[in-house]
């Protein structure tokens, strides 16, 4: 993939940091590969990305490794 399904723009490979949420628990992700568009900045992950993400963040929370930990301000909209 080299162009952006949303926008047409050309993709980039880099590493971000994502968060995602797995139940109620919130896990960040540091330098994970991402093609990003140059025109939209959409991100987009490889399907092996994407398994690995998952397969990162259950291996933490099964095994209860102990990382790093943030706090983080929690805002209600309305």
């Amino acid at each position: 993939m080299n162009k952006c399904y949303l926008c047409g723009g050309k993709l980039e490979r880099k590493n971000v940091n994502i968060a995602r949420y797995w139940g109620k628990e919130l896990i960040a992700l540091n330098d994970v590969p991402a093609l990003i568009c140059q025109k939209c900045g959409e991100r987009f992950f490889e399907a092996k990305i994407s398994n690995k993400i998952d397969e990162k963040i259950k291996g933490v929370l099964e095994n209860k490794k102990i990382i790093p930990k943030i706090n983080i301000p929690v805002v209600q909209f309305s």
